[in-house]
């Protein structure tokens, strides 16, 4: 797996240095950085994506992306902080959109669990109110927050692409959407 990188990385490097506008103001050696930091880079991004496969798709991405941005590394870092910081961002983006689709499913088995009519009808009642429950909150809340909402959780848009939809700051997105997880918990437990 390694030397595939590798290979590819000097592809995107050849490309990169002959569109490159930008005067560079400290030079970076990707392929050094990745012979220094890649198992370490494995390691930590696993401890956000919790999976080692996972962790190798990111830490590829990372250097992929290090290499395609090379020319805006200015120096005011070392290189592996700069890689690592890439790495972070990376992995923390890969663990939010498999959290989303966790939910997801978690919200996908309720539906089912509503709609099998083979379960006890105590059950059954006791499911329809919490769903309704749930709508009804939701349909409570201020349009900024449905909004973004829908847009997230219905939609499939991650926080960055709802943000720029809503055009508001992405930190915005992420409080909305944990707001209301915090009350949808509050019912269901």
């Amino acid at each position: 797996m390694i030397a595939p990188i590798k290979k590819r990385a000097s592809e995107i490097s050849n490309n990169n240095s002959t569109s490159t506008t930008c005067a560079q103001k400290s030079e970076i050696h990707v392929d050094q950085l990745f012979n220094k930091h890649y198992v370490n880079l494995v390691r930590f991004t696993q401890r956000y994506v919790r999976n080692v496969d996972d962790a190798k798709d990111v830490v590829q991405a990372t250097f992929i992306e290090a290499i395609r941005c090379s020319d805006r590394f200015n120096g005011s870092s070392l290189p592996s902080t700069w890689l690592f910081g890439i790495a972070l961002n990376l992995a923390r983006d890969h663990a939010r959109k498999h959290y989303a689709a966790s939910i997801r499913m978690a919200d996908e088995s309720l539906i089912n669990d509503l709609l099998d009519m083979s379960a006890n009808p105590a059950d059954l009642i006791e499911n329809r109110q919490l769903a309704n429950n749930i709508a009804t909150m939701i349909s409570k809340l201020p349009q900024r927050l449905r909004d973004t909402f829908e847009l997230v959780l219905e939609h499939d848009a991650n926080y960055a692409e709802a943000a720029e939809k809503m055009q508001i700051p992405i930190g915005t997105v992420r409080s909305r959407i944990s707001r209301i997880r915090q009350q949808i918990h509050v019912l269901v437990d």
